[in-house]
């Protein structure tokens, strides 16, 4: 008994030990899992946070669009009917029916079995062709977003969904070390100390963003990697779905979308394809949906030849009805329109699927939940860059405390941390500067441009370079302050510039109570005023907050660490 007693304090220690010794090896992972790929990270939620306003940027950018009158009721027999005398012999379209967000109308059509898809924008009343600029407009941020789209026609989606996979995997590492490298996960929730200054302001800041609401980056991080399962993981598809060519994806998709197999086209690149019929009953198509699905909105309707050839209508109900993803689907015949099917995911697993998609995609999210999950994002992303500069403070205050006081001569910087410093200004300052030079050179690239689209992307790509040349010779607060001001400039110009090129300014918008084009232009004004107030905080020879500005007077070797608060005054 007196042995027992004696060695409870031991054995009590020895757990101690060890378990501090795993929450060490969970803290050096969650490091090094955030650093390798974290100014991609970044940039990946930063672009997926902007995606969820994808449709308002869409219109911004295409300014032609604005006061588009309301649909009529036969919107979309006159639209086909105006493909139908603009392109002739079209083997497949779709069509995307006009809602609160657009009114006007988007086809996608092709003259081929698999050849890509091009775009007409039409008039929600005579159905009559739109003459918009043409841009990526949002889609380039949800592109970028999975698949890093750098081009409008990319030859590298594939590879770029690769590697925003492994991205998203060393977040989803990142996040669950996290949660247990913080003992005291409760009680970052309500500590922040930005008065601190230094390491203790951005290690608050961290905690607080990370912690705020875990649930959601948890969410979207995992559904992120669960959309491109059959990307990342074919061994399950192809042990469960072998046929007698080899992997039949074409069923296990069809499985899980709800659908018949045997209606999937099976194509080969050459195939030849029928014609669609211009004439198809639309009117009744639709007609016939909507008192199935009990007055549903219908999102859109798509025409296409099955695997027998047969012509077939497929109409889709509205994304905004419900949360799982796919929505509802019916299949019509397109010349008879008879009702040949109603498909919809119902097994637990589609459900469960479905579900988790529709999180992460947010279609369902009426304003004020975009404006919620947009917040998310911003929060999600303040975690990712207050990470990345931590790394550099905590460097900082570990080369103050083992650098001498009397180290004359010019300063510099160890390599790595160099590195990181300047990797951070183009990433975290420097993004947010090429977002807005991006939507700028929609204003001012002339609209019979060749190559319109690549040409926008050539700006955004070239003021991104622009922030890491910057940050490469400035690797400190001024090279903070310099992009971030340029950025904070830029966004606040956006308003001025449509205001100088368009008819869709505040002046307009405002008046008229048009607050889905006012509310960009609001945005933007908001997004300039805080990136100018961070650069002005981070100015040059401002003095630090905290016991960092209280040491100012006090040059070290080390001390000129390439991170916003953690150069003193004098060396600034």
């Amino acid at each position: 008994m007196t042995d027992a007693t004696a060695s409870s304090p031991a054995l009590r220690a020895a757990r101690e030990q060890a378990r501090e010794g795993f929450r060490q090896a969970m803290s050096w992972l969650h490091t090094w899992a955030g650093l390798v790929l974290g100014w991609l990270l970044f940039a990946i939620f930063l672009t997926g946070t902007l995606s969820f306003f994808k449709t308002e940027l869409n219109l911004w950018m295409r300014p032609e669009l604005h006061g588009m009158p309301p649909a009529t009721a036969d919107v979309a027999e006159r639209a086909v009917a105006a493909m139908n005398r603009k392109v002739p012999d079209v083997t497949q379209w779709i069509l995307r029916m006009p809602d609160e967000r657009q009114n006007a109308v988007t086809l996608l059509w092709r003259d081929t079995g698999n050849g890509r898809f091009e775009t007409l924008l039409m008039n929600p009343q005579t159905g009559e062709t739109v003459d918009a600029r043409k841009t990526m407009g949002g889609e380039f941020f949800y592109r970028f977003h999975y698949e890093l789209r750098t081009a409008q026609k990319s030859r590298w989606a594939i590879e770029g969904r690769w590697v925003v996979g492994l991205a998203t995997m060393l977040m989803f590492i990142a996040l669950l070390t996290g949660v247990v490298t913080h003992r005291r996960i409760f009680k970052d929730f309500f500590t922040f100390r930005p008065a601190k200054g230094g390491q203790r302001a951005w290690l608050d800041a961290h905690n607080v963003t990370g912690v705020l609401v875990l649930p959601f980056y948890l969410m979207i991080t995992f559904s992120g990697l669960m959309i491109f399962h059959t990307l990342y993981m074919p061994s399950g598809i192809a042990a469960a779905y072998q046929g007698p060519k080899g992997v039949d994806s074409q069923t296990y998709f069809a499985d899980l979308q709800g659908e018949k197999p045997e209606r999937r086209v099976r194509r080969n690149p050459g195939d030849k394809v029928e014609p669609l019929p211009a004439a198809m009953p639309l009117a009744a198509i639709l007609e016939t949906a909507r008192q199935r699905w009990e007055g549903g909105r219908i999102g859109g309707i798509q025409a296409r030849r099955d695997a027998q050839g047969t012509p077939v209508v497929e109409v889709t109900r509205h994304e905004g009805d419900r949360l799982q993803y796919r929505p509802e689907r019916m299949l019509f015949h397109g010349t008879t329109g008879a009702v040949l099917e109603q498909t919809d995911a119902t097994t637990p697993a589609a459900v469960t699927y479905g579900v988790l998609y529709g999180l992460h995609l947010g279609r369902f999210a009426g304003p004020g939940m975009r404006w919620v999950l947009m917040g998310f994002g911003l929060l999600g992303s303040l975690m990712i860059a207050t990470g990345m500069v931590l790394w550099s403070v905590k460097r900082s205050a570990q080369g103050q405390r083992k650098g001498s006081a009397a180290a004359d001569g010019p300063l510099r910087l160890p390599f790595g941390q160099r590195l990181v410093a300047s990797l951070n200004i183009a990433s975290l300052a420097g993004l947010p500067l090429a977002c807005a030079v991006y939507m700028a050179s929609n204003r001012l690239i002339p609209l019979d441009a060749p190559e319109r689209p690549d040409a926008e992307l050539s700006y955004f790509f070239g003021a991104w370079g622009v922030a890491l040349l910057w940050g490469v010779l400035f690797p400190n607060r001024r090279g903070w302050s310099l992009v971030l001001a340029l950025a904070g400039a830029a966004w606040a110009a956006l308003p001025l510039l449509n205001a100088l090129t368009t008819s869709t300014h505040l002046g307009i918008s405002l008046p008229a109570g048009d607050w889905l084009w006012a509310g960009m232009d609001l945005s933007f004004l908001a997004t300039g005023a805080l990136l100018s107030w961070l650069a002005w905080r981070l100015r040059p020879g401002r003095p630090l907050p905290g016991k960092a500005g209280r040491k100012a007077e006090v040059p070290t070797r080390a001390a000129a660490m390439a991170t916003p608060d953690a150069l003193p005054a004098s060396q600034a």
